[in-house]
């Protein structure tokens, strides 16, 4: 029979901000999780909001274009120069 297979794991070592790492370590208590599952939760949401974000988000909705291409575009578009 076939194990089922494991994440893997690696330990690592970093420096967080103490406010940040006690108030983890609070709601891994308050949850009765282990700090590293909070901390592994944390991180897999950060990186599915980041994946997830549209290009408007990111951007704030700025186009990086010279101001002639960005006037021809508007022109294009009618009624949106008319006062």
């Amino acid at each position: 029979m076939k194990r089922p297979e494991r994440s893997r794991r690696r330990k690592i070592g970093t420096a967080l901000d103490e406010e940040l790492l006690t108030a983890a370590k609070v709601l891994a208590a308050k949850e009765q999780k282990r700090l590293a599952q909070v901390i592994e939760e944390a991180l897999r949401e950060h990186l599915r909001r980041k994946r997830s974000q549209s290009v408007v988000d990111r951007t704030y909705g700025a186009i990086k274009a010279p101001w002639e291409v960005i006037q021809a575009v508007l022109e294009e578009e009618p009624g949106v120069l008319e006062s």
